[in-house]
């Protein structure tokens, strides 16, 4: 079934609430996207395109601040151990999101460089919060949010 002025086409067999679609795609994008899938462990294309999929939601809702519902991740931030009580500051700001922070490790990189990798559980809103008050502290040189939505 063609929509009208769309490129996408999709049959409603709704068979345990699962649709067929066909798309089209760059013969060299398919070829990848096999290729790195396969490399993943999947050995089914519809199984691997449904990650995908669910990966790109949760990345770009995230992303455009439409993050709401119940989620888990890992925030990796990047920071100067040298700035004067950086480690009380993430410390006492995670204590502050204990309902959400399940685990949080540190890794020395080198001198100047440490790493903080916190694995949190719960609603979007709140790790959203949590991120934004420790990319704020004085010596954080970058932060980076992996969150993945329960869809």
């Amino acid at each position: 079934m063609r929509k009208s002025g769309g490129s996408n086409s999709s049959s409603n067999n709704n068979k345990n609430g699962i649709t067929r679609i066909s798309i089209s795609l760059p013969s060299d994008l398919l070829a990848s996207f096999d290729r790195v899938s396969k490399k993943a462990g999947f050995t089914d294309r519809s199984k691997a395109i449904q990650t995908a999929m669910r990966a790109f939601i949760s990345e770009n809702e995230w992303l455009s601040g439409n993050e709401s519902g119940k989620g888990a991740g890992l925030i990796e931030l990047l920071y100067d151990p040298h700035t004067r009580n950086i480690e009380r500051a993430l410390t006492l700001i995670q204590h502050n999101y204990n309902h959400i922070v399940t685990a949080s490790t540190h890794m020395h990189l080198d001198d100047d460089n440490c790493l903080e990798a916190i694995l949190v559980r719960g609603d979007a809103r709140s790790i959203k919060r949590l991120a934004n008050e420790l990319v704020e502290k004085k010596g954080v040189k970058s932060i980076k949010v992996n969150f993945v939505k329960v869809i």
